[in-house]
């Protein structure tokens, strides 16, 4: 076990409600630039639409691929209308891919450049990596193909675009499984450890410039 994956390993036991170095939501959005950003935890997933408003607030427009099937853009709708903000062009500013199956995720991440580039988006949200990999009926020669696939995918956008992938802890024992979300990790400029707090708090685990917490926190 490596030392990232060590230090996530130690992210998932039971942790006071304040982390020891917490950053609220707005703290971390400043933290996002170009590369991989990725968000560990328990719920983190719901937290993609919201990370995608103050983008399309900015008239920005943003692809997102949804291997979670967690984007509800009823929640983006009302949020819009209580802001006074017109919620069609919200809504138009926002492209959406889901994806079903773990190989319908691959297919896309490797396409998705190209419409990327069709709706001048500048930044990308995926949810459901890895995750939608620990389903037991996909065999281990399988799910490492496709998480290959995934990941060579995730290395050229991320040299292109801000990339911010939302993922969940494994809900079960998952084997050597775990080591895709270490890759993730690995690849990640940043990588921010999700606490349902309230407000919301992120533990940065690996962040440029920013004190992180450690595997002995």
């Amino acid at each position: 076990m490596n030392a990232m994956l060590e230090t996530l390993a130690c992210a998932q036991r039971p942790v006071p409600a304040t982390p020891p170095v917490a950053l609220t939501f707005g703290r971390v959005l400043t933290q996002l630039d170009m590369g991989l950003a990725l968000f560990v935890g328990e719920g983190p997933t719901q937290l993609a639409l919201p990370f995608c408003a103050p983008f399309l607030v900015r008239e920005e427009t943003l692809v997102a691929v949804d291997a979670a099937n967690c984007f509800n853009l009823y929640r983006l709708t009302e949020w819009a209308r209580r802001k006074r903000l017109g919620s069609p062009a919200l809504l138009n500013r926002l492209r959406i891919a889901r994806a079903f199956t773990p190989f319908q995720l691959a297919t896309i991440l490797y396409h998705i450049g190209g419409e990327m580039e069709r709706y001048r988006a500048s930044c990308l949200v995926i949810t459901g990596l890895p995750e939608c990999l620990y389903d037991e009926e996909l065999t281990e020669q399988e799910a490492r193909n496709t998480f290959a696939r995934c990941q060579g995918s995730l290395l050229q956008l991320a040299t292109r675009y801000p990339v911010l992938a939302f993922s969940e802890w494994p809900p079960h024992p998952v084997g050597k499984r775990i080591r895709f979300l270490d890759s993730l990790a690995s690849l990640a400029r940043s990588v921010f450890e999700v606490h349902r707090a309230e407000p919301i708090l992120f533990a940065p685990v690996k962040a440029p410039g920013l004190l992180t917490i450690s595997k002995e926190a």
